[in-house]
């Protein structure tokens, strides 16, 4: 995996994520401005390896994703990897 192929696994499960959470807490409402919090978050991870190839935001998002369960640890170290292997 590579850098690219991290951010579209971390992407898909923020997707799927965003898909559980709407489904089953719409009704309590609260949990919406968190997921936009996180896609700001994404956002700007994403913004700061495109122009500094700086992972740090990367590694951040792939830590909380998977505190969150929407990555397993399989997933979680193949991303730290390929985060790592980035110079």
């Amino acid at each position: 995996m590579n850098v690219r192929g991290a951010i579209e696994l971390l992407l898909d499960r923020m997707n799927t994520r965003n898909q559980f959470v709407g489904g089953t807490f719409a009704a309590f409402g609260g949990t919406a401005g968190n997921m936009q919090m996180l896609q700001k978050d994404a956002n700007a991870a994403i913004t700061l390896w495109r122009e500094k190839r700086d992972t740090s935001g990367l590694k951040q998002l792939a830590a909380t994703l998977h505190a969150y369960s929407s990555l397993t640890d399989v997933e979680y170290k193949q991303i730290m990897e390929a985060l790592d292997g980035e110079k």
